[in-house]
């Protein structure tokens, strides 16, 4: 589920922002604890005062944090439980909801890099959708459209009342239409076209050559020995590898490459770090990784700055795989991911090579995430557009 929709920020105001600790500026710290070098100092005892306040909120089970600068891991922050009685450690996997889907964006870039496939390639000629397959816009389908957001389909199936896809307009109109079953068909069609299960092409084409290790596709057994349970937004736990409030349990075998991918926060930002630096791509594709392809929509809600809005960037939209947000020459990269009792945040600045992994377990915890980033980088357009959003709708709602 994408954060950006306005409709589902309003569901996230029944939170309250937490205040800032004063500033007290302290020396970068590793993973370790020990003294690191970065290009910007970060407030350690700010974030730290703001992560506990956030971990002993009721709905908050546990917040792992990783801070990224000029492309390095500088300091780690664990806080609360993984699971009743049990701290949360730096060993520990998250569900991390949608960001999945930059999985799948970065292995298609490595693919197209090394010349296996193109972005502009149809996926109708490896893969054809039963719901869709008849409907000519079909054939309209590419890498570069799917993962900009422009398929013009619904989230999901079950978003609409026949329960079967159906295109709303033009494939490629430059239009958002945040889309989990369009980065399934991709997905789909990557498994089609080579011949090899999805997690397969992960971990030979991305994981592999950058030496990740603590990133899965799905469930497996490592995960399974250091899952942090899920919460929701009444604080219930909820049992490991939950798909949904009273929902089904996520086998081995049940794999997407738009939800529930696992990561803790090292092998994360070990991932991030290296897209950052655009290990494995030429200039031209991580170029092209931070164009931005589609932005506002007649079709979605929040993909446009509302009247009367405080803070509006540039721009905002997708690009390949990533949201984008411009403003005044700043360009963020992020991915949101929001479940019902999961929420996670990734961000880095194509500039100076700054970002950060947020993971945390916990239902409606939006503001509180955003609190916890304001700690670390209070002015990044991500922060200030999501900030003026949240405080325009309770606004209007007299709170």
């Amino acid at each position: 589920m994408n954060i950006t929709h306005l409709t589902f920020a309003a569901a996230l105001l029944a939170g309250s922002f937490l205040p800032l600790a004063p500033a007290v500026l302290a020396k970068d710290t590793g993973p370790s604890g020990t003294a690191t070098n970065s290009s910007s100092s970060i407030d350690t005892a700010a974030l730290k005062v703001t992560a506990d306040k956030v971990a002993a909120l009721p709905n908050v089970g546990g917040i792992g944090v990783g801070v990224i600068r000029n492309g390095k891991l500088v300091h780690t922050l664990y806080a609360g439980e993984a699971a009743p009685g049990e701290p949360v450690t730096g060993k520990h996997w998250f569900n991390t909801a949608s960001v999945a889907k930059t999985l799948i964006a970065e292995t298609v870039l490595r693919l197209v890099e090394r010349g296996a496939m193109d972005l502009d390639d149809p996926i109708g000629e490896h893969f054809r959708h039963p719901h869709l397959t008849d409907d000519p816009r079909y054939d309209l389908l590419t890498p570069r459209i799917i993962l900009s957001h422009q398929t013009t389909l619904r989230n999901w199936p079950n978003n609409y009342d026949n329960g079967r896809l159906a295109f709303l307009g033009q494939p490629g109109d430059g239009q958002i239409s945040y889309s989990g079953a369009g980065i399934e068909i991709l997905m789909r069609y990557l498994e089609e076209r080579f011949g090899r299960s999805y997690p397969e092409l992960v971990e030979a084409e991305l994981l592999a050559p950058l030496a990740i290790t603590g990133v899965s596709v799905g469930r497996s057994e490592a995960v399974e020995s250091n899952i942090t349970r899920g919460i929701n937004k009444d604080g219930e736990w909820q049992d490991p590898f939950r798909r949904s409030q009273g929902g089904s349990i996520i086998d081995r075998e049940d794999y997407s490459a738009a939800d529930n991918m696992y990561a803790t926060i090292p092998g994360y930002a070990a991932l991030l770090s290296a897209i950052i630096v655009n290990k494995g791509l030429s200039t031209e594709l991580a170029a092209e990784r931070q164009r931005l392809l589609s932005s506002g929509s007649e079709r979605d809600m929040g993909y446009d700055c509302p009247p009367d809005i405080s803070f509006c960037p540039e721009s905002f939209g997708y690009g390949l795989g990533w949201a984008i947000f411009e403003h005044e020459g700043q360009r963020i990269l992020n991915h949101g991911g929001n479940d019902f009792a999961e929420h996670a945040q990734v961000y880095f600045d194509t500039k100076s090579g700054n970002g950060m992994v947020l993971f945390m377990t916990g239902g409606n915890v939006f503001p509180h995430g955003l609190e916890i980033i304001s700690a670390v980088d209070p002015d990044i357009p991500l922060v200030r557009f999501y900030s003026a959003l949240i405080a325009l709708m309770r606004a209007s709602q007299g709170g």
